[in-house]
């Protein structure tokens, strides 16, 4: 066995720990709480916050959670583990790769490879129900432990990774594996079927991405001074931060006083700090690179716009509702955004301000209205928070995944007993 097939992400329970809280408040077997099994793909990274709050949030709601991270390496130790799984029991291999599809191969070979890995653990735990993130890899690892577990399996849509996905065919077969598939917004679900996923077929429901859950309500911003913009992203071509340097570098021609700070790092970064130096904003822009969410969320304190002009990549690439938006949002920053993917189910018409992609002048006119009008930025950002409050909020998420588990459980144990 290469690595270890199983990590616990701080602040989240093994079952042994919530077993004695739950014997120290004379809880009995019989009436325990739901076991839920996160399976990752890997660790989550600085742009995924929204698993471990989520999570965070499930075990408030009283769940024990425990998780298993499928991925400790890859490369060739990942590549010897899928040659010895399948040497090991070849049939069993090809039984599971052909419930994924043959078209989904070689991936079909690896997710049944961190399945052979992960049953064993999983199965000890006891869970009620398997969950994971994207409905790529990590939905085909969970769903072939389902099979063997006899657990009930769900799975959360986000964008990318089903957008991305080459083979329509095969992510279709993969979801109808699901007991249950969340989706983070209507779009997604609209997005799913044009990607010709038969949703009719497959139960499934909005459950949000989940943000840290803090709201707070800042006092007004005066007008007046230099207005502080903040971008905190990937840089990456979906996220339009080249349109948002474009629209600096119209408002410092106007003359508007501007800072402009970006958190985050990628791809990009190279290609957008040169765009920012061509267009003579080294002294307005700053690059600060990848950090901590604790850093990213504190650059919001101060913060007079938060910005994020979202675009469709060129490779079909597309954000679902973003974090950042919903931590700007907490923290009664106004949002100027653009009208794309969930963005809209999330802001709303009157929650700040949304313009169509790749339009720097658009962007430009909605900061100068934030600039200008400050009673209004306020009162918007007032009516996302309120939205944020009673759509987006953690325990409301926590409470509808608990919601469907609860009821798959409770199948699944009517099924046991008649059998």
């Amino acid at each position: 066995m290469h690595g270890r097939p199983c990590r616990l992400l701080p602040g989240i329970r093994t079952g042994s720990q919530h077993a004695a809280a739950a014997k120290a408040v004379g809880m009995s077997a019989a009436d325990r709480p739901l076991r839920v099994a996160y399976l990752l793909l890997r660790e989550p990274s600085y742009s995924e916050t929204f698993i471990t709050s989520e999570i965070d949030a499930v075990r408030a709601a009283g769940a024990d959670v425990e998780v298993f991270v499928a991925r400790d390496n890859r490369g060739p130790r990942e590549l010897r583990q899928v040659v010895d799984t399948t040497l090991r029991h070849p049939m069993r291999t090809l039984r599971q790769v052909h419930t994924l599809g043959m078209s989904y191969l070689p991936r079909a070979a690896l997710a049944a490879a961190h399945a052979a890995r992960l049953t064993g653990l999983i199965g000890t735990f006891g869970p009620d129900v398997v969950h994971t993130h994207f409905v790529n890899l990590p939905t085909a690892i969970a769903a072939l432990v389902g099979q063997r577990t006899g657990v009930p399996v769900t799975a959360t849509a986000h964008a990318a990774d089903f957008l991305l996905d080459p083979d329509g065919y095969a992510l279709d077969r993969r979801l109808r594996l699901l007991s249950h598939l969340f989706v983070i917004s209507e779009a997604a679900a609209g997005q799913l079927t044009e990607r010709g996923v038969s949703l009719s077929a497959i139960p499934h429901s909005v459950v949000r991405a989940a943000f840290d859950g803090a709201i707070s309500s800042p006092p007004l911003r005066p007008a007046g001074g230099v207005t502080r913009l903040v971008t905190v992203a990937r840089l990456v071509e979906k996220k339009g931060v080249d349109s948002a340097l474009d629209m600096v570098a119209q408002l410092v021609r106007a003359g508007v006083p501007v800072r402009y700070e970006v958190y985050g790092d990628g791809p990009l970064r190279t290609r957008l700090e040169e765009r920012a130096r061509t267009s003579g904003l080294t002294d307005v822009v700053t690059f600060h690179g990848a950090v901590s969410h604790r850093v990213a969320t504190a650059a919001l304190v101060g913060a007079d716009v938060a910005v994020l002009p979202c675009r469709r990549a060129a490779d079909g690439d597309l954000d679902g509702i973003p974090v950042f938006l919903m931590e700007a949002a907490s923290r009664g920053v106004p949002v100027v955004t653009t009208a794309m993917s969930g963005i809209p189910e999330l802001v709303g018409s009157s929650g700040g301000w949304q313009v169509p992609p790749d339009d720097p002048d658009a962007l430009a006119d909605a900061v100068r209205q934030v600039i200008h009008s400050p009673e209004e930025a306020q009162r918007r950002a007032r009516v996302l928070a309120d939205r944020l409050r009673d759509e987006f909020s953690p325990a409301l998420q926590a409470r509808r995944l608990l919601a469907e588990w609860g009821r798959l459980a409770t199948a699944r144990k009517a099924r046991t007993r008649w059998t």
